[in-house]
């Protein structure tokens, strides 16, 4: 039992003091470039070190190997290579572990290997070396798979298989098995697919797919590989909002498509633009924060001043974040901020930075006190110079506001402008003056200017279309006669003056005096046919007429009117007339007033940042109605159309269509009689009418060239 205690114990000893037993020293870094657009690093230790644990960054490319009980004797922290890929190298070191960053144009697989003292790390060359050369290099090789069916494999580096799993946070991960582990990709994300790009590799025809994945329920809808020449690619169609991972193990790589809500989305788009710097990992238990801030400081190659008051110790473990942000959350958990100097970043307690401010503002300001006046004229070309001194005096909160060739002032200085030369003479400080340049270099500027051109189509069809019929006539009985409904109205009689109740010519009546008129009347009023038959006698006469009228048309009245303007100016187009009219007062006088019926066209124009053109438009189309004039008065038949759109340059849009149509049946008869059957027909007229009207207006905005504006300054 004491023997099985002693060697617990000593196992437990030993696994403490392990770091402090293995504890050794870098003491050389030696760099070589092998065959096939490898780079080999040996590091020198005073004795043997154990394998180093690491993993890789895509972007930026990057290696990170972690060695514990390793302490830093290069003496620098940084180290340029400039040997293929590999661009530096970092050396991070705290407490009981060292870190190597080893920074690359490209990320590249890489194998390590120690040998006595000395630890080798080579990182793997371009895709265009040849898999004999990169097995002649001293690289160890990847860990053997369990053996699996797998397809041809041609000559060269080439893709074994592609396989797609869910994962299970529902992400969707394509995996892709390589020949070779140096076989590197180019990744692009380009119309909402991610592309990978593997040159000089070849792909077997069986692999040459489309897989529909759908089913899976992950953001990855399609996979497409294909191959052209001596290039394979494998595209990916995700949907919706997705964020993916590209990571590599042996010859095995995995991307890793992950959806994302729409909160993560947004609040990953603020943290992406946020922090820019190079990502770092730190892992430390109870540091001081002043050591934390020269790490930071090291790795970035900062000039960092912390001040005396900076203490302090702190916990943290960040993996794979930007600098700054890992700087921001280091001040910010111990109650510090930061300023940026010139190239020195000063770091302190935020009270401390805040107070040494606020006492230089409190002593600039007494600077600007005590600041000479001076006395400047500045012109202003395009812009009205009273608006330009309200603006500023708004802005420096000098005053209310700059009136015409008037002076408003504040405690010091003062801003006059003189309309006659469009000037604004200034007695202010030098500060205050080289803001008014400024301002007046921003702002007085020629303004853009926008032709509108508005093209009014107004379109009518009508048709009309009428059947009547009329007929009457007379009859004597001795000294009784009967006539039609207008009585005994005609004139005649012996002489042959007229017979019949149409005034037809040729034959006398010798018993009636006059000629009577039309028991119905409901023939057509300007017909264009006609048929009548008559029946004359001693006694009767008889006359029937039946007419008809047909009438179509179509007509189109177009009115183009077109005006010019500044950005953001209204402008406004008339043509047309006055109608007068009487008016009476409560005194009973008369007067003489008038009514516009006139074409217009009103229209402010705003020129968007990207040449497109926002437009209020206001277009009148009012003309008067003779036909229906009331006490010589005609009425005024209005057309308008109120809008505001949004027009590319030079594009036609139609703001406004007004379509009406109206048809009308009428029947005009004599009551019971107009009813009866067949018969009915003698006794009633018909008409119908269609009209059809269309009001169109169409507006075409063109931006003006404006070159010579712009030669003129």
């Amino acid at each position: 039992m004491n023997r099985r205690l002693s060697r617990l114990s000593i196992s437990l000893l030993a696994a403490v003091f392990a770091p402090a037993l293995l504890a050794a020293n870098l003491q050389s870094v030696d760099v070589a470039a092998l065959p096939g657009d490898r780079v080999e690093l040996k590091l020198g230790f005073d004795e043997p070190v154990a394998a180093p644990r690491g993993y890789t960054i895509e972007q930026p490319a990057r290696i990170a190997l972690d060695l514990p009980g390793v302490q830093n004797k290069l003496g620098s922290k940084n180290r340029e290579l400039g040997v293929g890929n590999a661009r530096s190298l970092t050396v991070v070191e705290a407490k009981d572990r060292t870190r190597l960053i080893v920074n690359l144009t490209n990320l590249s697989p890489y194998t390590t290997r120690t040998e006595g003292s000395n630890l080798f790390i080579v990182v793997g060359g371009a895709p265009g070396a040849s898999s004999t050369v990169a097995s002649a290099a001293p690289v160890s090789a990847p860990i053997a798979k369990p053996a699996q069916p797998k397809p041809y494999i041609p000559a060269g580096k080439a893709i074994r298989n592609i396989d797609f799993q869910r994962g299970a946070q529902g992400e969707g991960n394509v995996v892709i098995d390589l020949s070779d582990p140096t076989v590197s990709p180019d990744i692009q994300e380009q119309g909402g697919k991610i592309r990978l790009d593997f040159p000089r590799t070849q792909l077997p025809d069986n692999l040459r797919v489309r897989l529909d994945v759908k089913d899976f329920a992950t953001p990855v809808q399609f996979v497409n590989a294909s191959a052209a020449s001596d290039k394979a690619s494998i595209s990916i169609e995700p949907t919706g909002l997705y964020d993916y991972l590209v990571y590599q193990t042996d010859n095995r790589m995995t991307v890793s498509i992950k959806p994302l809500t729409a909160d993560d989305a947004e609040k990953r788009k603020k943290d992406a633009f946020a922090y820019t710097g190079e990502k770092l990992s730190l892992n430390f238990q109870d540091i001081d924060v002043r050591s934390v801030l020269q790490l930071i400081a090291d790795f970035t190659d900062l000039n960092l001043v912390a001040s005396d008051t900076v203490q302090g110790s702190i916990t943290l473990r960040l993996q794979n974040v930007p600098w700054d942000q890992a700087l921001d959350l280091v001040l910010k958990t111990k109650g510090l901020d930061k300023r940026k100097v010139g190239n020195v970043l000063l770091v302190a307690p935020a009270d401390e930075i805040a107070a040494r401010e606020r006492q230089e503002l409190e002593a600039q300001k007494q600077i600007s006190e005590l600041a000479p006046l001076r006395r400047e004229l500045i012109q202003v070309n395009y812009a009205k110079a009273s608006d330009i001194a309200k603006l500023f005096q708004s802005v420096t909160g000098s005053g209310p506001g700059a009136a015409a060739a008037s002076a408003q002032s504040d405690s010091r200085g003062s801003i006059t402008v003189d309309d006659r030369t469009n000037s604004i003479i200034a007695y202010q400080t030098q500060d205050r003056l080289d803001e008014l340049r400024r301002i007046v270099a921003q702002l007085d500027i020629p303004v853009r200017q926008v032709m509108i051109e508005a093209r009014i189509v107004e379109a009518a069809v009508d048709y009309s279309k009428s059947l009547g019929v009329r007929w009457g006539g007379a009859v004597t009985f001795g000294n009784w006669a009967t006539w039609g409904k207008n009585g005994n109205i005609g004139v005649g009689g012996d002489n042959g003056t007229s017979c019949g109740p149409f005034g037809g010519g040729g034959c006398t009546l010798p018993t009636v005096s006059d000629v009577p008129t039309p028991s119905v009347d409901l023939g057509v009023q300007n017909s264009t046919s006609g048929l009548g038959i008559g029946f004359v006698s001693n006694n009767a006469i008889l006359d029937l007429q039946l007419s008809a009228m047909e009438k179509g048309g179509n007509g189109e009245i177009v009115s183009q009117p077109k005006v010019v303007t500044s950005d953001k100016e209204t402008a406004k187009i008339l043509k047309g007339s006055e109608i007068p009219y009487q008016e009476a007062s409560s005194s009973g006088a008369t007067s003489v007033s008038f009514k516009e019926a006139a074409l217009s066209l009103e229209v402010t124009p705003q020129i968007t940042p990207d040449n497109r053109i926002i437009m209020e438009v206001k277009v009148n189309k009012d003309e008067p109605d003779y036909a229906n004039a009331l006490n010589g008065v005609p009425p005024i038949k209005k057309n308008e159309v109120n809008a505001k759109v949004l027009v590319n340059d030079g594009e036609t849009i139609v703001i406004g269509g007004v379509f009406s149509n109206t048809q009308t049946k009428a029947t005009d008869k004599v009551p019971y009689l107009g009813d009866v059957p067949v018969l009915g027909r003698l006794f009633r007229r018909d008409s119908v009418t269609d009209s059809k009207n269309e009001l169109l207006v169409f507006l075409t905005p063109r931006i003006m060239n404006n070159q010579a504006f712009a030669a003129g300054r």
